[in-house]
């Protein structure tokens, strides 16, 4: 297994102290704080340092910062440390995209959200307050059944929490189900600010409900910054019930089993298959690339005996390293059952950079097969269109590029919104295939998985 990964994103700037600028070069240390190296010759600033601000370039304008203190001093081969004493950054967000985002904000955006609460339909409104109540009755009836279950030994607890989970489980789907479909009836129609709107209000009334939730506290609060990351993908591959009480197991279960999460399920069976039907008369080994890989459990899949290590190459590229350290702790495990060698390597590399890089080919090579399941529906138009051109580029003659991207009636499109804060960019049949109508010589078909709720976009190249 080999590595190649970019240098870590860094921002050059200036700190302004006692008038005088000072230019220094920052990368995130954390979400609230900076890793700063001075570029001055001799410059040294002893802990507790307080600049007056930090100054940076971006498209032409001057954008300034309050505010920072060096909590740490740097220390020989070693960045210090800067935090902002009158604000709080978005430090991610200002090294990886140049953009100020003041967390302290929204109390001065405070007056006008709460008046947003005027725009809420009465009938969104009422429906609401009817789940709100319903929730709370379910919440009160399990929360009791688990305080008789406590005063009762593990083996007998377990088995009277499993017993309930069997008896009413099904009986609260079929509610949240149903309620589901009103939502649904309620909302269509709505514009896109509508939907923010409303979908917004929904998360706040509901909020108590979606923490209880191990998968949807992870959707809504998006701890690495994104929805669909590795351990989300994680819950929805493993499809079980998680979280001490009987509320909070069925609240996880219930958008994991739904319909959309099925067509991540069903993706990780296809991919493979797909794949295994193009090695047909193939080269050896075949070269595949996994684009926004997350944790790659198809691999397992994949490789199934010693005889596939041997006719597969894959790459798997991702933003996210958490999510190429899950991928590759797959493939060392299945090194280990298989008793030999996978050539894989990791990418650490996002769209935006993809996009920009002049030479692609160059640092990745060129590939048989190419598969992205989770980054499309991410993507606006252009965006989409300009990224299957750049992987239609590294595509040998002959080879394959598969698709993943959510149908616009995908069954669980309301529930993500509503209740998980995971906004998807849907498309039909015809805007897939239309983003591959400038592709040069290229073969494109569109398929759904059994769900229905998912399409493929098929692009072969002419060899």
């Amino acid at each position: 297994m080999t590595s190649a990964a970019v240098p870590p994103p860094h921002l050059d700037a200036a700190l302004e102290h006692e008038g005088q600028r000072v230019p220094v070069r920052v990368t995130t240390r954390g979400r609230l704080s900076l890793a700063v190296t001075f570029l001055g010759p001799a410059t040294t600033f002893a802990a507790g340092t307080v600049f007056s601000r930090l100054v940076f370039e971006r498209d032409g304008k001057e954008m300034a910062l309050s505010r920072a203190r060096l909590t740490e001093a740097p220390r020989p081969g070693a960045a210090g440390v800067l935090v902002f004493v009158d604000d709080v950054y978005d430090c991610a967000a200002l090294v990886d995209e140049g953009q100020v985002r003041n967390l302290l904000a929204f109390f001065g955006e405070l007056p006008l959200v709460l008046a947003q609460r005027e725009q809420i339909s009465t009938e969104f409104r009422a429906f609401v307050a009817d789940l709100n109540y319903d929730l709370t009755v379910y919440k009160k009836f399990f929360d009791q059944q688990d305080r008789v279950f406590e005063q009762e030994p593990p083996t007998v607890a377990h088995a009277a929490q499993h017993a309930l989970l069997a008896r009413a489980g099904d009986e609260f789907f079929g509610y949240l189900d149903r309620m589901l479909d009103r939502l649904a009836e309620l909302v269509q129609g709505f514009t896109p600010e509508q939907h923010e709107r409303h979908g917004y209000y929904f998360r706040q009334q509901l909020w108590p409900f979606i923490m209880g939730s191990a998968f949807m506290q992870r959707t809504n609060l998006k701890p690495r910054g994104y929805a669909g990351d590795a351990q989300m993908m994680d819950m929805i591959y493993d499809d079980a019930f998680q979280g001490r009480w009987v509320f909070n197991k069925l609240m996880h279960k219930h958008p994991i089993a739904h319909p959309g999460a099925q067509a991540v399920r069903n993706r990780r069976v296809l991919v493979p298959q797909m794949l295994h039907a193009a090695r047909v008369g193939r080269p050896t080994p075949l070269r595949v690339l996994s684009v926004a890989c997350g944790p790659a459990r198809e691999l397992a899949d994949l490789f199934k005996a010693p005889r596939d290590c041997a006719e597969l190459s894959i790459t798997l590229l991702d933003q996210d390293d958490e999510a190429l350290q899950t991928a590759l702790s797959t493939v060392k495990g299945l090194e280990t059952r298989l008793g030999t060698r996978i050539e894989a390597r990791v990418v650490n590399q996002s769209v935006r950079t993809l996009l920009k890089e002049a030479d692609l080919a160059a640092r990745l090579g060129r590939f048989h097969f190419i598969y992205t399941m989770g980054l499309f529906d991410y993507l606006t138009p252009p965006v989409a269109r300009a990224v299957l051109e750049r992987l239609y580029a590294l595509l040998e003659p002959g080879g394959l590029i598969l698709v993943g991207n959510y149908h616009v009636s995908n069954r669980s499109r309301y529930y993500m919104a509503y209740w998980l804060d995971w906004a998807l960019y849907y498309r039909t049949e015809d805007e897939m295939l239309e983003m591959a109508r400038r592709l040069p010589g290229a073969s494109a078909t569109v398929s759904f998985d059994d769900s229905r709720c998912q399409m493929f976009l098929r692009v072969e190249k002419p060899s």
